[in-house]
């Protein structure tokens, strides 16, 4: 009988949902006789009882990350999807990963996993266009979990981290060494993580009454390719805010290949708290992206949809710290 929830056994018992879910999953509170008219009813409209049945052995969770996020072996999204699987694994699910290559996401092509039937319900791990998570959406009849970015008008839960507030914590933090002329590096039309990190950045200017500066709004990369290019300003800020530990870290190496001393000359702020093999990891000063509680949440969302409970949870913003190395000099002293 098609996709049965859990609210239509519900509607044809005229009991909650709560009610349902309790029953199928033989959780105290519910009497024998209303227990086993659930599960009848469940049989006669086709609900899949494997579910609960199998509950205690968890479920199997598909992960789609975009190939050119794991190209490199080592990336910040690597990183989010070992989370996500040990995340599952405290669940007593288990994960499986698919690489969305670049050609199949622009003609629309299902992930295998989606395709075979493999898996009970699917986490998307970092942008991809939103034309091909509508279709993903549409053509299957499993739940789908956004992780690390929100598309608009898709009826499925994300959680992403809180960049708007993140970016206005680093951005506040270098106001508060006394710098005044900063300027934010990052592609504002390349994805809304980095839009939302950029209108951080000015809420803090703003509340101290500094106009963003022209030329002081920095692209850093090609936004066909997404190879990192970053040109320097004529007019030279006292610090520099990053929408990535990756851009601060290119920012760093041409700063210093022009004879730039940081953070004694020019000082350098970023977000994510994830630099992979670069020095300047360990001198950098960052908002933590905490990509542990991001993949708990996803997993624990993605969970409760798979046992059909029907709650719309929108978007979770998971709010975390910054990181303080010494990458910020501070001009108070």
């Amino acid at each position: 009988m098609g996709n049965v929830k859990l609210k239509d056994i519900a509607e044809a018992l005229n009991v909650s949902t709560v009610t349902v879910s309790n029953a199928l999953a033989g959780r105290k509170g519910v009497s024998e006789e209303v227990r086993s008219q659930v599960v009848e009813k469940a049989k006669e409209l086709g609900y899949d009882l494997k579910k609960y049945t199998n509950k205690s052995q968890g479920f199997t969770i598909g992960v789609i990350v975009a190939e050119k996020y794991l190209e490199l072996g080592v990336s910040f999204y690597w990183s989010m999807y070992q989370k996500v699987a040990y995340a599952a694994s405290k669940s007593q699910s288990v994960t499986m990963l698919e690489a969305l290559g670049r050609e199949n996401e622009e003609k629309g092509i299902l992930p295998k996993i989606v395709r075979d039937k493999n898996v009970d319900g699917l986490i998307i791990v970092g942008w991809i266009k939103e034309q091909y998570i509508q279709k993903l959406v549409r053509e299957t009849t499993i739940p789908v979990v956004q992780l690390d970015f929100a598309a608009h008008n898709i009826p499925c839960d994300a959680v992403v981290s809180a960049n708007y507030i993140g970016m206005y914590k680093v951005t506040r933090y270098v106001l508060e060494k006394g710098h005044r002329d900063i300027a934010f590096v990052g592609s504002i039309y390349a994805n809304e993580n980095i839009m939302d990190r950029y209108f951080g950045y000015r809420k803090a200017l703003e509340e101290r009454g500094i106009s963003l500066r022209k030329g002081w709004l920095l692209e850093d990369r090609d936004l066909k390719t997404g190879r990192i290019e970053i040109a320097l300003p004529e007019n030279m800020p006292t610090a520099f805010v990053c929408n990535s530990d990756l851009t601060a870290s290119r920012l760093y190496d041409l700063l210093v290949e022009k004879g730039y001393r940081i953070p004694e000359d020019i000082s350098i702020a970023a977000y994510d708290n994830y630099l992979f093999g670069h020095p300047f990891a360990r001198q950098l000063t960052t908002y933590n992206v905490d990509m542990a509680q991001m993949a708990a949440s996803a997993v624990k969302l993605l969970n409760g949809k798979i046992r059909g409970i029907e709650k719309r949870y929108g978007t979770r913003y998971i709010d975390s710290v910054i990181v303080e190395r010494d990458s910020v000099k501070d001009l108070n002293a």
